[in-house]
């Protein structure tokens, strides 16, 4: 056989491996796609799961309280398995099935989130609220950005949104900045998916009702490089925190020096602001009220260092743990907005809202108090970053 044919033969057996792999991967798809799940409808929802040799299979979808209990699905001869529910009001909900007690992601839906370890499949139902969490015409960047942290010499990933129009170019154009923490289990990229930062923000300034700004979420588990997806192993930490709340002074040291050395910011305390969830919110209420001359606004989002009563944990003194927050209230009054809020059935609202009264009747300005139907969830945070950012850098 001369070298041409030899090519040619190769060149042949490699389409056809190459057109049977299409073949393959596009009955693969047809397969995925014969099952449409979920179908939304008009005043109802189909969820569908083609199993054909489940015993039970269930839906635990968050506007259900994430019980499997309410959501048992029937099967059909053809081993499909499915439910149609009645349409939730307009959110972004998440769910998964229950597969023989089996936790499974519903394969005919490409929104699926990550919460920590967890994976879970989204929905977004339009209308109201839930509008600001759809992609804008206008939309902002988010770079995953890698700075060195000098305070457990490490070197660490966080996320920044930065508004549509934003040129890094163009250093005559600066903007502010609000400093985004996570909750517990979470990491720099939970509020960017699961919190929706860059859609609500795309949304808001498009309308006029923020101010153009960067948001920086940053990693708060001090043992993280960055998120466990990249897979890399934690670091054995020697520096002693005092909580689990009262352990991110590297913002102030090292996040604030990268992101006013790197981006078109405003470097004064009138343009930088932090807020947070649960977690995030303890840290944020010690990273501003230990720092009142870098902040001029400090967003708590549900804490359960407030709230920590009513969830086990020692009853919140601020005095103790700030002293002379109360005690000579005049030093630390220096806040445009000191934003609390909380879901109306999470169990840290009584010392959420007990806080909110201690810092009134103390003469702290800017106190705002908030709450919104549901529990200690995302909806209740997304919620809380709209109005937030609504109310910052006025």
């Amino acid at each position: 056989m001369t070298n041409k044919r030899k090519l040619a033969l190769v060149a042949a057996v490699g389409l056809l491996i190459g057109a049977n792999l299409n073949a393959q991967e596009s009955i693969s798809l047809s397969m995925r796609r014969t099952v449409v799940s979920p179908e939304i409808g008009k005043d109802a929802i189909t969820f569908r799961l083609n199993a054909p040799q489940a015993q039970t299979v269930n839906i635990a979808a968050s506007w259900l309280g994430h019980d499997p209990s309410k959501g048992a699905m029937s099967k059909d001869e053809s081993g499909i398995w499915s439910i149609t529910l009645p349409l939730p009001s307009p959110e972004l909900y998440t769910y998964t099935f229950i597969v023989d007690g089996v936790s499974t992601l519903d394969p005919s839906n490409v929104f699926v989130s990550r919460d920590g370890s967890r994976y879970t499949n989204g929905l977004l139902i339009s209308g109201g609220v839930a509008d600001e969490y759809k992609e804008s015409d206008k939309p902002g960047n988010v770079e995953h950005a890698w700075y060195y942290s000098a305070e457990n010499d490490m070197t660490r990933r966080l996320y920044v949104y930065t508004p549509y129009g934003y040129d890094k170019k163009d250093t005559s154009k600066k903007y502010p900045v609000l400093y985004l923490l996570h909750g517990g289990g979470g990491d720099e990229d939970a509020w960017s998916t699961l919190g929706r930062t860059c859609q609500i923000l795309d949304n808001l300034i498009a309308a006029g009702k923020a101010e153009p700004m960067l948001v920086v979420m940053p990693n708060g588990n001090p043992s993280q490089y960055a998120a466990q997806t990249l897979l890399i192993p934690e670091k054995t930490i020697k520096t002693k925190y005092n909580s689990g709340f009262d352990n991110y002074t590297s913002l102030v040291s090292d996040i604030i020096p990268f992101i006013e050395k790197n981006y078109n910011v405003i470097a004064d305390r009138e343009h930088r602001s932090v807020a947070g969830l649960s977690m995030g919110g303890g840290q944020s209420f010690y990273v501003a009220f230990r720092n009142v001359d870098l902040f001029s606004s400090v967003g708590i989002f549900s804490s359960g260092l407030i709230g920590s009563s009513a969830i086990g944990g020692t009853p919140f003194n601020a005095e103790e743990q700030i002293p002379g927050m109360l005690s000579m209230p005049a030093a630390f009054n220096r806040f445009d907005v000191i934003y609390l809020s909380c879901g109306e059935q999470d169990g840290r609202i009584d010392g959420m809202k007990e806080f909110n009264d201690t810092l009134k009747s103390k003469g702290y300005k800017g106190v705002v108090w908030e709450t919104f139907e549901g529990g200690h969830e995302w909806k209740v945070w997304r919620r809380s970053l709209s109005s937030y950012a609504q109310k910052i850098f006025k």
